[in-house]
């Protein structure tokens, strides 16, 4: 008997079986085996997701859907622009519509802007815009040309009166000028009550 094997006798701690070996044998062969089979699938998930993102970054509806986005981000700013007004600051409104239309709409602007600008005192109005939704109809980006479909709410507040919501649908044309989206026609949809 070694010393080793005297001191664990000693201490009161016998030999374990030889059948506990062999079955501490196979646990710790199924832990590695188990081991190795999730290392692995975590592999070849991260190299499907790998072969994706690459796929992707090379597609060209990444650059058509930033550019949807990039529309529907200059569609909310021009739509508000044109939607929203106080009568007591009518620079601000005129300047908001200018900056996110084309020449040919500031020129537009320019020549009505007086008529306006009287109508606007006269109604003493204040009119606060939400806009709900941007359905992107057309984009063209070779042509640089958009248009969109956008319903928005409007709060509409004269001195005097109760604020009054009004819903209104719009469609927009927009024209890429440089790298931005500018507003170059904008009107009102009808809209349908429903049956």
């Amino acid at each position: 008997m070694s010393s080793d094997e005297a001191r664990t006798e000693d201490a009161g701690f016998p030999d374990p079986p030889a059948e506990d070996q062999v079955a501490g044998d196979k646990l710790g062969r199924y832990l590695v085996l188990g081991t190795a089979a999730l290392a692995a699938a975590a592999l070849i998930v991260a190299g499907i997701f790998g072969v994706q993102w690459w796929v992707a970054s090379a597609d060209d509806n990444l650059a058509l859907a930033q550019a949807r986005d990039d529309v529907v981000k200059a569609g909310t700013a021009a739509v508000k622009a044109y939607t929203e007004l106080d009568y007591t600051n009518p620079d601000a409104y005129f300047a908001q519509q200018k900056a996110v239309s084309t020449q040919d709409l500031v020129d537009q602007i320019t020549a009505s802007e007086q008529n306006y600008r009287q109508a606007m005192a006269d109604a003493k109005t204040k009119v606060t815009t939400t806009v709900q939704d941007i359905g992107v109809e057309e984009l063209d980006l070779h042509g640089g040309k958009a248009s969109f479909l956008a319903a928005i709410s409007t709060l509409v507040a004269q001195e005097g009166a109760q604020p009054a919501a009004k819903p209104l649908r719009l469609e927009v044309q927009m024209t890429r000028v440089g790298d931005e989206w500018k507003v170059s026609g904008i009107g009102s949809v009808p809209l349908v009550s429903g049956q």
